[in-house]
Formats: structure tokens, sequence, C-alpha cells
């Protein structure tokens, strides 16, 4: 994503003549000038491996006291392989990879530090929703087809109804009325619209039998998933370079953006956080069944209401708290934007990994599941027409969100 080899080339900038070598040079990043020049990004090697391994780790584990979550990793390794029970297991595995899937969202923002502002978008983009993906992965190659959309599934009404919800709801407490931009929202919501029709049209060919071969809703889900990955593109596209002004005020400037990683850096912490979430969500999946027994719930009710809870709390936090700074473009952004992301990238790129994997995934979500997606998108549509929300709506959506995971408790 660097951009050509001559661009690189530019961007790397003369030698550093230190006894560190290459390695270190590149670890001080990639960006517009090398550290030594005036405007650069600064050179983060500068006082030695040992502070940059320290401020690094320090950073990245310490500073953040959701972090003290990472402790239930080991608990859940030891408890899958002593047969702790699959109840404790998953819950173990659950509260380790919220951290987790937190700090990847940071290390992503250090990486895009290093590019510009398109590649800094399409970046944050493509990694804001990597848990889910990492998750549905483990879970097709388990062969739990249903949870993996009923995982997605619920990721999106999370965001759309409860943390949407809370964010308009302890805002309008502070703030009599509160005012965001209608037109990126407008955007949002249509899109969220297209999605919620390509899992409807195939949910109702099957309740209706009217499909013309027994293949014909597994082929049509793989066609909707092209063409839903081909709308995302233009998305971004639109987002990020044509009509990048209608998107103005749903980032937050008012962070320091501190170099601290380095280009490399952040990719090394990349691979280390991914690997971390990778070996969490497999043994996550497989207890998921056995959780649900003894839990004595539906294992429908983990993957759409509990799993996406724990998972996203730091994003729910984070909505919440720019709500109550007036800053709803950010919390729209938060909430409608991620559930866009899984909706219209990650839910077809599933179908499309589970074809390539010889796994018949497609966009039947069942009845229930497909009318909770489609009345939630109509909802939020109605709710964001307007340009501006009170707690009252705020309340609405919690409750909606309450009525739907009872529902789902009550699902076999």
């Amino acid at each position: 994503c660097a951009g050509s080899a001559p661009a690189m080339a530019t961007a790397l900038g003369p030698p550093v003549k230190d006894p560190e070598g290459d390695v270190a040079h590149l670890m001080r990043g990639v960006g517009p000038s090398d550290g030594d020049d005036e405007g650069g990004p600064p050179d983060v090697l500068a006082d030695g491996w040992g502070p940059y391994l320290q401020r690094s780790i320090s950073t990245l584990i310490l500073e953040e006291k959701l972090n003290l979550l990472m402790l239930a990793t080991p608990f859940a390794i030891v408890s899958r392989h002593a047969g702790w029970g699959d109840g404790l297991t998953f819950f173990f595995a659950l509260v380790a990879i919220c951290p987790f899937a937190e700090r990847i969202s940071f290390v992503t923002e250090q990486l895009a530090l290093y590019t510009n502002d398109t590649l800094g978008g399409l970046l944050n983009a493509t990694f804001g929703n990597v848990t889910e993906l990492i998750v549905s992965l483990f879970a097709l190659r388990a062969g739990l087809l249903h949870i993996v959309q009923v995982n997605l599934l619920g990721s999106v009404l999370s965001n759309l109804l409860l943390v949407l919800g809370t964010a308009l709801f302890f805002g309008g407490l502070k703030h009599e009325t509160q005012h965001f931009n209608r037109h990126a929202a407008s955007i949002n919501s249509s899109l969220l619209m297209l999605a919620a029709m390509a899992v409807v049209f195939p949910t109702a060919l099957s309740l209706t039998g009217a499909q013309l071969h027994s293949n014909s809703i597994l082929l049509l889900s793989r066609v909707m998933s092209m063409l839903l990955l081909v709308v995302y593109g233009a998305f971004l596209y639109f987002q990020l370079m044509t009509h990048r002004h209608l998107f103005e005020g749903m980032e937050d400037d008012s962070e320091d953006n501190d170099f601290v990683l380095g280009f490399w850096g952040a990719i090394f912490w990349l691979g280390v956080i991914t690997v971390f979430i990778a070996v969490l969500s497999e043994i996550m999946v497989a207890a998921i069944e056995g959780a649900a027994d003894s839990w004595g719930v539906p294992d429908i009710f983990i993957g759409v209401i509990i799993i996406p809870i724990v998972g996203n709390a730091a994003e729910h936090a984070a909505a919440i708290i720019f709500a109550l700074k007036n800053k709803l473009d950010i919390a729209l952004g938060i909430a409608v934007g991620s559930s866009t992301q899984i909706a219209l990238s990650v839910i077809p790129t599933c179908v499309l990994i589970a074809w390539a994997m010889g796994q018949p995934l497609d966009m039947n979500f069942e009845g229930y599941e497909a009318a909770t997606f489609f009345s939630t998108c109509m909802l939020v549509t109605i709710i964001t027409t307007q340009g501006q929300t009170n707690w009252l709506q705020g309340l609405v959506l919690i409750v909606a969100y309450t009525l739907l995971a009872a529902g789902f408790l009550v699902h076999k």
C-alpha cells in the first residue's frame, strides 16, 4: 500500500548511517519524508532499540485499562487444554479478545500516519472489522455456517441499535438537540438498505420455495456478494476521493497523533496482535456450542448478542464519549460506518471465501434474522434522515435492541 518503487525510494530518503543499519532505518518509518527532514515523521529509534521497545510496549499494553483483560488469554488456553469446560473456556476467550480488537485499531491508525489521507482511510476501512472476519473464518472452517451469519448480523445490529442508541441517549441527556451531517448519514443508510435487500431476497426466495433449482439461492448469494463488494469499492472511492467533503467532521482531529511505533514496527505489532486474535478466535469458536449448553441459552443468542457486545466494548464506549462531547458525526461514524463495512464487505467476503473453501454459505439468513436486519436498517434510516437527534430517539433504538435480543433468547 506504500505505492510504486520510485515513491518508496523517495519516501525512504538517504541511508541512515548508524550501527543498527538498514533495519533501524526501516523501523524509523516510511512517510512523506524521512525522520531527518524537517516536518517529516519523527525518528522513533532516535534513542535506540531499548527505549523504543519500552515505549511501544508501554503504549500498546500498559496505558489502557481495558488491556487488563488480556490477562484472560493464558486462562483461555489453559482452560481449553485442561478441560475446565466449554462455558469457562468461551468466557475467557471472549473477554481476552476484546482488548486485542481495540489495539488492532490503534496500530492501524499508527500505520496510517505514514501514508496519505486516502491510503490511511483505506487501511482503517480494511482492518476496521478484522476481528469479525477472523472469527468468521474459524467458524467457516468448523462448518458453523449459521454462526458465521449470526455473528456478523449481531455486529451490525449491536452497532446500529445498542451503540448508536446509547450514544444518542446519553448525548441527548446532556445536549437537548444534537446535529450531525445528514448527507453522510443518508449515504450510509442507503448502503445499509441495499445490504438488507441482499439478505431479504434470498431469504424470501427460500421461505416461499420459489427457487428454480436446489442451488439457486447459493448461486444468487455469490453473485450478490460480488456486486456488494463492487458497491463497497465504489463507496470507498466516493468517500476518499470524489466526495471527501461530505464526510468532513466524521474523524477525531483532537488526537495528537504521536508517532510511536514506526512504519515497520506497526506492521510487526499488527501481525502479533492478529496472531493473538486468531488463537483466541479458534478457542472461542470451538467452545461456543458447549458454552451455549452450559449456560442454557441458544448458541444463536451467543452469536448475535453476547459476542458483539463484549467484542466491541471499546468502540461502544468511544461512541458514547464522543456523543457526550457533542461530536455526533464521529459517534455515527463509529456505529453506522462500522455496520456499513460489515454489511457491504465482511459478509460478502465470507460468502466468497466459503465458496473457495467448498462451504455452501449463502445470504439466506432465515426469516427472523432477515426481519431483524431489515427492520433495524429501516428504523435507523428514519432516525438519521433529519440531521438532528434527541435522547428519546436513542431510547427507541435501545428498546428495539432489547426486543430483538429477547426474540433471539427464545430462538432455537
